[in-house]
């Protein structure tokens, strides 16, 4: 019965030293790691706090990634802008000096290859790329959004415009849409023009054979006014001035049909002062007043970047005093240019402001991001790190238990039936 006896109590006792030993390896495990014991069975609230503290975590680290992917993304966008901004600005200042009546023919060509340079620029910062290589102003598009096309520079992206979700309820465009920023200029007269149209038609004003042409043109007492008539009828347009007033004048001109321009003529001469005759050979009108006679405001919706007109001084015996001046529309003139650039620089200029809002609101989540992740990080802390005070106590319990206890198992392990009977 000893021996069964001194065998059981052993085996007992030889398990609570492991179990004993193991908790204390662990407890120093914990406390040379400073962390506590990950695994749910050991303190199952602890575990669900974690878990969600957790999850949160890496949702702001996603959420941290996109700020820093939006805020580079805006500052290659505002590096982009700047550069348009110049540009603009340059083609504004060569619409000013183009307007220089004194300009020689080799000003106008200096212009010319100035402002040729120029619109390659523009195009080379349309299609500008971020870090990762994807066009900024291509809306979701992934290729080129500008490209040469047959009647001048072609927008082939979308309308919309990438962004990136910088928290759970905010989302943030990281760039501009390029038909916005480069196709939709708003001018004077409300409508919205492309840019690059606005660049083609200064060079276009600085080149044969619209280069001498001018908006408007004055004569004293008598002049031949010859449209640029064509096979079909187009719609021309102008404000005519004479010693009584100005009037608006619209009629259709064809070749050989002067007849509806002949009858607007001379319908307006009450208001003008101005009488209208065709010429010998029915291709233009002689225009005679008592003073001088004044033709602007020409507008021709299918001339495109060529001259609509002429018109010629001619002397007492009507034969022309010197060489004709050709009629530009209007809206090729240098005043209208020269203000349409400056519709463009102040566009650009609000485009770039919006790129810095977006970029200042992506720096404002940036710091709200690492603020709340700091917080996580304590919260996180707290609950994967140990109270080293309190585990060092409880391992010094620990070991003072097992000492103990192996003193105990020593004492009662070695004593026999024979010490009982003493």
């Amino acid at each position: 019965m000893t021996s069964i006896g001194n065998a059981l109590f052993g085996k007992i006792s030889m398990e609570n030293f492991n179990r004993l030993g193991a908790e204390i390896a662990d407890l120093q495990s914990r406390i040379s790691s400073g962390k506590n014991d990950p695994r749910p069975s050991a303190d199952p609230m602890r575990a669900a706090k974690l878990s969600a503290v957790t999850e949160q975590r890496g949702a702001i680290a996603r959420f941290t990634e996109n700020v820093t992917l939006a805020s580079d993304r805006l500052a290659q966008a505002d590096l982009a802008m700047g550069g348009v901004a110049d540009i603009v600005r340059s083609f504004q200042q060569i619409a000013i000096q183009a307007a220089n009546d004194t300009l020689t023919e080799e000003g106008f060509a200096g212009l010319r290859a100035e402002a040729v340079a120029l619109r390659t620029a523009l195009l080379t910062s349309a299609n500008s790329t971020d870090t990762m290589g994807l066009p900024l102003f291509a809306g979701f598009g992934s290729t080129e959004p500008f490209v040469q096309g047959a009647s001048g520079i072609d927008y082939r992206g979308d309308g919309g415009r990438p962004a990136l979700r910088l928290t759970e309820t905010a989302m943030l465009p990281t760039g501009l849409n390029g038909a916005d920023v480069f196709m939709s200029v708003p001018t004077d007269d409300g409508t919205a023009r492309s840019l690059f149209a606005m660049a083609d038609d200064l060079i276009a004003s600085l080149t044969l054979p619209l280069q001498p042409s001018r908006a408007h043109h004055v004569v004293d007492q008598r002049g031949l006014f010859s449209p640029t008539a064509t096979r079909d009828p187009v719609t021309l347009s102008f404000d005519i001035t004479g010693p009584k007033g100005t009037a608006h004048i619209v009629a259709e001109v064809m070749r050989g049909t002067p007849d509806a321009m002949l009858a607007a003529l001379n319908a307006a001469a009450p208001e003008t002062g101005v009488s209208a005759r065709l010429s010998e050979d029915g291709q233009g009108f002689i225009l005679e007043s008592a003073g001088d006679i004044r033709l602007s405001n020409v507008a021709q919706p299918d001339a495109g970047r060529s001259p609509v007109a002429s018109f010629v001084s001619l002397d007492t015996d009507f034969r022309p005093n010197r060489t004709g001046v050709t009629l530009r529309p209007e809206k090729l003139s240098a005043d209208r240019m020269v203000g349409a650039f400056g519709d463009a620089v102040a566009h650009i200029a609000a485009q770039r402001a919006e790129v810095g809002a977006q970029a200042r609101l992506a720096e404002d989540h940036g710091k709200v991001l690492a603020d709340r992740k700091l917080r996580i990080d304590q919260a996180v802390a707290g609950l994967e790190d140990l109270d080293v005070a309190a585990a060092l106590t409880r391992l010094q319990q620990f070991l003072l238990t097992e000492q103990a206890s192996q003193q105990s198992f020593v004492k009662i392990n070695g004593t026999s039936l024979f010490d009982y009977l003493r």
